[in-house]
C-alpha cells in the first residue's frame, strides 16, 4: 500500500518500502494472528489485517493521538479483524499465546521486557520482526536473539527517493533502517 493511503498526522509511520519488507519477513498466511507493538499510525496493522482474511491483528499503542489515527485508518480501510489497545507494552500483551507473528515498531523503552515475554509465552516457531532506526535498539535486539539462540537475520535497508516534481532529479536519502527477524524456538 502507498503511504498516501493512510491518514497521517504527526505520528511515526513505518514507510511503505520498509513495511513491504517487514511484512514479507513476517511470512503472513491468511490464518495467522499478528501483534503489532508500538503501532504508530497502524500502517503495518492495516496492511496485515487486509492480508489476514481468516486471522486477526492486535495493535498496541500507548499514545492517544496514535490510537486515534489507527482507529481512523481502521475505519477507512474496513479492517474489522483489527483490534486496537491503548497500552504501553508489555501491558496489553496478556493474550500473547494466541499470536504467532509479532512486529515491533516501537517499544517505549521496554524492548527487553517485550522480547522476554514473547520468548516465554509465544507459541514455538513464532516470527518476530523488529525495525530499528537507532543503533542501540539494533544492538539490543541482536544480542537478545543471539543470546537466546534464535534463528535470526539482520539487514539494513537504505531508501533514496527522487522528487519527480523538481526540475532536477536529485536523490534524497531516507533514514536507514535495521530489520531484525527472529524465530521463537
Amino acid at each position: 500500500m502507498k503511504d498516501s493511503e493512510f491518514i497521517r498526522g504527526d505520528v511515526p509511520m513505518t514507510k511503505e518500502e520498509i513495511r513491504t519488507i517487514a511484512l514479507s519477513k513476517l511470512e503472513l498466511s491468511t490464518h495467522d494472528s499478528l501483534m503489532d507493538i508500538g503501532a504508530g499510525t497502524g500502517s503495518v496493522s492495516i496492511e496485515a489485517a487486509l492480508q489476514l482474511t481468516k486471522g486477526n491483528v492486535l495493535a498496541i499503542e500507548h499514545k492517544k493521538e496514535a490510537v486515534d489515527l489507527i482507529l481512523e485508518n481502521k475505519e477507512k480501510h474496513h479492517t474489522n479483524n483489527l483490534e486496537v489497545v491503548m497500552a504501553k507494552a508489555p501491558d496489553g500483551m496478556e493474550n500473547i499465546a494466541e499470536y504467532n507473528k509479532f512486529f515491533i515498531g516501537g517499544s517505549g523503552g521496554n524492548l527487553n521486557d517485550i522480547l522476554e515475554l514473547i520468548k516465554n509465552k509465544a507459541p514455538q516457531k513464532s516470527i518476530v520482526v523488529v525495525t530499528a532506526i537507532v543503533l542501540d535498539t539494533m544492538i539490543e535486539v541482536y544480542h537478545f536473539f543471539k543470546d537466546n539462540n534464535y534463528d535470526f537475520e539482520l539487514i539494513q535497508v537504505g531508501v533514496n527517493k527522487i522528487d519527480t516534481t523538481k526540475k532536477v532529479a536529485m536523490l534524497t536519502a531516507q533514514n536507514p533502517i535495521f530489520i531484525l527477524t527472529g524465530k521463537v524456538k
